[in-house]
C-alpha cells in the first residue's frame, strides 16, 4: 500500500467501530474463495467482531474447515467521474473466527446486536431473540491485524 494511503490505527478502528456492513472472505480447505456480506458489530475491548448467522450452510461449513477470515468494510465513498477517482476509507481485518455455541454468550452478544444495529427498539426483542437462538450462530472473529486505507484530498 502507498505510503500517502495508509490510514492511521485510530482511524481505521474508528471506521470498524462505526460500520455495521462488511464482507468476509474466507476460502474452503480446497482454496475455493467464498466472501459473502453481512452485517456486524465490533467490540475494540475484546478486539473482536461479531456477526450472526443460520446454523447451518456455506459460511458455517466453511469456518469449521478455515477458521482464517478476512473482513472488510468500506467507509464513505465518493466517485469523482471527472477525474477517473473514487474517494474513500476503507478497513481491512484479518484474525480467526470462532463459532459461539454457549447459550448464554449467544444471547448476550445477540442483544449487543440489537444494541448496535436496532438501538432503542425494545419491543418484543427478548422474544424474539429467544425464539431464534436455536437456529442462529454467533460467529466472533479475533481480530489479529487491522490496516486502514484511504484516498482523500484532504
Amino acid at each position: 500500500m502507498r505510503p500517502s494511503r495508509r490510514m492511521s490505527q485510530e482511524g481505521a478502528v474508528q471506521l470498524l467501530r462505526e460500520g455495521t456492513y462488511g464482507v468476509l472472505s474466507i476460502a474452503t480447505s480446497r482454496g475455493e474463495p467464498y466472501g459473502v456480506p453481512l452485517n456486524y458489530y465490533y467490540l475494540p475491548e475484546e478486539q473482536a467482531i461479531f456477526f450472526h448467522c443460520f446454523v447451518k450452510g456455506r459460511k458455517i461449513d466453511t469456518i469449521k474447515e478455515n477458521d482464517r477470515v478476512s473482513f472488510v468494510v468500506i467507509g464513505r465513498e465518493t466517485i469523482m467521474p471527472e477525474r477517473f477517482v473514487t474517494h474513500y476509507d476503507s478497513v481491512m481485518v484479518e484474525g480467526r473466527a470462532e463459532i459461539i455455541t454457549d447459550p448464554e454468550e449467544k444471547t448476550k452478544r445477540l442483544l449487543q446486536l440489537c444494541d448496535t444495529l436496532a438501538p432503542g427498539v425494545l419491543e418484543r426483542r427478548d422474544e424474539v431473540i429467544r425464539r431464534q437462538l436455536p437456529a442462529v450462530s454467533i460467529i466472533k472473529i479475533h481480530v489479529e491485524k487491522i490496516s486502514g486505507k484511504r484516498n482523500r484530498d484532504d
